[in-house]
């Protein structure tokens, strides 16, 4: 799942729950995450850890959005328990290798915001053969509608040509929702609301085994 924006819907039965991003509101009734982070953090330290303490997700692997200002700060939520909270780095979970990069290319002033050179060297430290990319942002021309075009990471499509995973979990661009394939990447956009933030769609279930491909159905 992505871009939950604060809905936390039921979670299925899984091995892995991948969460790509933009998990929290952007306000409460008396914060605004964009100036109290912190307050952002205790919403998340509460709702989200007990959400998540009760699913039946054997394992989660979350990294955050350009909503997620919490996840920049020194207050920002740590990895405990089941749940792995990355941020550009590479976990292994049931013996696939999974890199989680919160960036999309800068626009305005959100959070995790970087540009097409600054994206291209941090894309370049995901080692070959990793098996998942999560990114919050999409690649180019996947699941990347926008106003414009096509808005999504030239760089990160990039990357897809040398490190070849099996699959990209993303989301960022609601209306992108669904599955495409990019060589031997399936790419998901799992985003779980529309473009008016409201919860359309349950979770997108898929399997995997290391070094194998992917299978899933997308469930709305």
């Amino acid at each position: 799942m992505s871009d939950l924006h604060g809905h936390l819907p039921p979670i299925p039965p899984c091995d892995l729950l991948i969460l790509a991003g933009d998990i929290c509101p952007d306000q409460g009734r008396a914060w605004n995450a964009r100036h109290h982070p912190a307050d952002q953090a205790a919403w998340f330290n509460t709702r989200v850890r007990q959400w998540l303490d009760r699913s039946p997700a054997k394992a989660v692997v979350l990294t955050w959005g350009n909503h997620d200002w919490c996840g920049q700060y020194p207050c920002r939520p740590l990895s405990m328990g089941k749940v792995f909270i990355t941020i550009d780095d590479l976990v292994t979970v049931n013996g696939l290798t999974i890199w989680c990069s919160p960036w999309s290319n800068q626009f305005f002033n959100w959070a995790f915001m970087r540009d097409p050179e600054e994206l291209a060297q941090t894309y370049a430290d995901i080692p070959v053969g990793t098996d998942v990319i999560v990114s919050h942002q999409p690649p180019y021309g996947y699941g990347d509608p926008g106003s414009i075009g096509k808005v999504g990471s030239r760089e990160l499509l990039a990357t897809l040509d040398r490190v070849r995973p099996q699959a990209v979990v993303c989301g960022h661009l609601h209306s992108g929702y669904g599955q495409y394939h990019h060589g031997p990447t399936t790419i998901w956009n799992v985003a779980v609301v529309d473009e008016a933030y409201k919860l359309v769609r349950k979770a997108t279930e898929f399997s995997l085994t290391p070094g194998g491909g992917a299978e899933g159905s997308a469930r709305v």
